[in-house]
């Protein structure tokens, strides 16, 4: 019988952490398939539609205020116009990623209504 050579260990050893770290790293990607910082991709979508809303509102009214010389009035107003546009943004992207999510978990339960294994 012969004495192994030390690699056979070894290689055992690599293959073994090989595995684990597949598993781990299949266990914190994305429903996708993605990075774990995809799934923030809607969070940050909303919170953009809001501050874009906000800002672009800012823009116009104090550019008109200047034009006009009706410093503050028309910035107030813009202000107010922005804001409601961004939170109506913010409530068509919430309410489109809650209907995605309603779809993707009826599509996920089987005819008994349970849902399947991940």
């Amino acid at each position: 019988m012969s004495k192994p050579s030390g690699q056979e260990p070894l290689d055992d050893l690599n293959r073994r952490l090989k595995d684990a770290r597949n598993r781990k790293t299949a266990g914190t990607r994305g429903k996708n398939g993605g990075a774990p910082w995809s799934d923030y991709g809607p969070a940050i979508r909303v919170g953009t539609d809001l501050v874009a809303g906000i800002a672009v509102g800012v823009v116009i009214g104090w550019v008109l205020d200047r034009w006009l010389g009706t410093t503050p009035w028309l910035l107030l107003v813009f202000f107010v116009l922005g804001s409601a546009a961004g939170i109506t943004n913010v409530m068509r992207t919430a309410m489109r990623i809650e209907s995605d999510a309603k779809a993707a978990c009826e599509n996920s339960q089987d005819g008994d209504g349970k849902n399947e294994a991940p």
